[in-house]
């Protein structure tokens, strides 16, 4: 019996071993782990179907996060939906969030640190680091703070050489360790397609760009890579087309950029 007792304690000691080792930032109250996981989980695969920028954002908000959120977050996002999580761009868009810790803060609520997996039709497009606070509200475990972190250095998506996003101006998007934010557009010269030009023109877009160096200002012209301390970035596609003479408002632009290792 004695034997019996040791062995059975060892082996419980092995398997709590394992599960801490496996989960450093994770083991909280033993408890509402998995229901903090759960709630981020379900919450991050609505994302993609909200689009901040439609007319119907706050209704489509309300029905794509009020089970998640709490109501006063809520309430927040619906007042202004351009603070809400969700797509700003037709590509990439957010797919899903995956969980990095949770922890137990100091008022009983749930500090998880995620990254928002952001994908193209193509694969795989970068990520944004995101930090979110679960709270206990009766017996509900809902989303009470998220903040989303597009300049904190992005870890690099395993196997991948090259990414391709998409940013209009004064959106930000992440590829591998930098963030692209178009700031304003400095050129369009492109020859219209209804017009015959001796020249066929060009685009020039100023980028915030951000890395862990930090951040700097470049101009980027259409089909012309340039580098960093460690990525080459080409402006590759320029939308709308530059069909006649009319000019586009700059806010109608979108511009994509395809950063590689260097």
């Amino acid at each position: 019996m004695y034997l019996w007792i040791v062995g059975a304690v060892l082996v419980l000691g092995g398997l709590a071993y394992s599960y801490v080792d496996s989960h450093p930032d994770g083991v909280i109250d033993r408890q509402h782990e998995g229901d903090v996981r759960t709630t981020v989980a379900q919450f991050g695969n609505q994302l993609n179907t909200v689009s901040v920028l439609s007319p119907t954002a706050a209704e489509d908000i309300r029905k794509a996060y009020a089970s998640y959120v709490t109501p006063e977050l809520l309430s927040v996002w619906e007042a202004n939906p351009l603070t809400a999580p969700g797509r700003t761009t037709s590509s990439p868009w957010p797919d899903h969030i995956e969980v990095d810790t949770v922890t137990m803060n100091a008022t009983g609520g749930y500090d998880v640190l995620g990254r928002i997996m952001l994908v193209t039709s193509t694969g795989d497009a970068g990520i944004i680091p995101v930090t979110l606070t679960v709270s206990d509200v009766g017996g509900s475990f809902l989303i009470s703070r998220y903040e989303e972190n597009p300049q904190a250095p992005v870890p690099e998506v395993s196997g991948e050489t090259s990414v391709t996003v998409t940013a209009g101006i004064d959106e930000s998007v992440s590829a591998f360790s930098l963030t692209l934010a178009p700031e304003a557009l400095e050129e369009d010269s492109r020859c219209p397609s209804d017009v015959q030009c001796i020249q066929a023109g060009t685009v020039r877009v100023r980028v915030l760009v951000g890395s862990a160096m930090g951040e700097s200002s470049m101009i980027l012209t259409l089909g012309i890579p340039s580098t960093t301390e460690a990525e080459t970035i080409t402006l590759t596609a320029v939308e709308p087309g530059k069909l006649s003479t009319t000019q586009h408002d700059e806010s109608e632009y979108k511009f994509t950029f395809t950063v590689e290792h260097r």
